[in-house]
C-alpha cells in the first residue's frame, strides 16, 4: 500500500488517547495528507531517494556507487492546515540512468512556506574500458526541517572491497547492500531500506551492471 495509517489504539492497549499521540501515516508514494479531526500538530519525517550505481565495463572498468539521500524532521502546528502535498522520491536507476527523486511535505495553507525536503542522492558514474573509475554519486541534502541530515557520497569505482557509501539516516548500513562487491567479480548491490545508494559492481573481462538506489519515504506522526 502506498499509504499506511496506524492508530494509537493498535500500538498500545486501550482506546485512542484524548490528548497526545494519536496516529501515524506512512507514505511510500505521492499523495495528499489530510488533517484528521482534532489533530493540532504533527512531526514530519522526510527521506529522499538514493542514487543508483554505475556499470563496470570490460577490461577493468569500475562503476561508482550511488550517493545516499538527505533526511529532514520537523514539528509542524497544523490547527489551520487542511492538507499537505506529499512527494516520495524514487530511487535512482542503475548505469547512470534516471536520477533519484526528492521527497517532500508542502504545507499548502502557508503557500509552501512549510516545505520540508529530503534531497535525492546522486547516481554513480559508469566505468569505461581502460581501466577507468566512475565517480561516486553526490550526497543528498535536506532543507526545511528542525533537523536536517545530509546523505553520504558514493564511493568512486575501485577494486578495493572496503570502499563504501554512507547509509542514509533511515537506511541500513554497509553490511546490508551498501558495501562494494568483493574482488571475485560480484554483481552490484541495490540500495536497502529508505534513501540508500546502490553499491557498484566490478568488471574485468565481462561488463557488470549497476544497481538501483532505494526509494524514499514520508512519515507523519499525528498528535491531538
Amino acid at each position: 500500500m502506498a499509504t499506511t495509517k496506524i492508530e494509537a489504539s493498535n500500538i498500545a492497549t486501550g482506546a485512542v488517547p484524548s490528548t497526545g499521540f494519536t496516529s501515524v501515516q506512512v507514505f511510500t508514494a505521492a499523495s495528499t495528507w489530510t488533517r484528521p479531526t482534532d489533530i493540532t500538530k504533527v512531526i514530519v519525517e522526510v527521506q529522499g531517494g538514493g542514487g543508483g550505481s554505475g556499470s563496470g565495463a570490460t577490461n577493468w572498468g569500475f562503476g561508482g556507487s550511488g550517493g545516499s539521500a538527505g533526511y529532514a524532521k520537523k514539528f509542524v502546528s497544523v490547527s489551520s492546515v487542511a492538507n499537505a502535498v506529499i512527494s516520495v522520491g524514487a530511487g535512482g536507476i542503475k548505469n547512470a540512468g534516471t536520477s533519484a527523486g526528492d521527497s517532500s511535505w508542502i504545507d499548502t495553507a502557508h503557500g509552501g512556506s512549510s516545505t520540508i525536503t529530503g534531497g535525492l542522492g546522486g547516481n554513480g558514474a559508469n566505468g569505461g574500458s581502460g581501466p577507468t573509475h566512475g565517480a561516486g554519486g553526490a550526497a543528498g541534502t535536506a532543507t526545511g526541517g528542525d533537523i536536517n541530515i545530509p546523505g553520504g557520497n558514493g564511493a568512486y569505482g575501485h577494486t578495493d572491497s572496503a570502499s563504501t557509501t554512507i547509509p542514509s539516516f533511515l537506511s541500513s548500513g554497509p553490511s546490508n547492500g551498501m558495501m562494494r562487491t568483493a574482488l571475485s567479480y560480484g554483481a552490484a548491490l541495490a540500495g536497502t531500506a529508505y534513501g540508500s545508494g546502490a553499491a557498484a559492481g566490478r568488471g574485468n573481462n565481462v561488463a557488470i551492471d549497476g544497481a538501483d538506489g532505494a526509494a524514499g519515504i514520508v512519515i507523519v506522526w499525528e498528535y491531538k
